[in-house]
């Protein structure tokens, strides 16, 4: 981008400087494309931990959390089962409904 300005008598082409708000613009988009490429790392990262950690099932009709923790952790406390389950699976409640795919983590 050139400017003309007048220096005396004659009129000399100089090359503009870009104003401070295009400098800053351009550090904005540099941050946003940086913090989505480290977001983007850090729940791949997240989600990656959570493949293989355990086994999968489906809820049957009748079955309840303390069911499923009897029968897949019979060496455990069910009550700790439950919690451990209810955490890998972020359930606020013991409720779970026919068809229901559960996350059981490894012990």
């Amino acid at each position: 981008m050139f400017h003309i300005t007048p220096r005396g008598d004659s009129c000399t082409r100089t090359r503009g400087r870009r104003p401070p708000w295009q400098r800053e613009r351009r550090l904005v988009v540099r941050f946003l494309v940086l913090a989505a490429l480290v977001g983007g790392l850090m729940t791949s990262g997240v989600l990656g931990s959570q493949r293989g950690a355990g086994l999968w099932v489906s809820v049957a009709q009748g079955q309840s959390l303390w069911s499923i923790a009897s029968r897949h952790y019979p060496q455990t406390d069910p009550r700790q089962a439950v919690y451990d389950i209810k955490t890998a699976n972020h359930l606020q409640t013991d409720y779970i409904y026919p068809g229901e795919r559960l996350l059981l983590p490894a012990e």
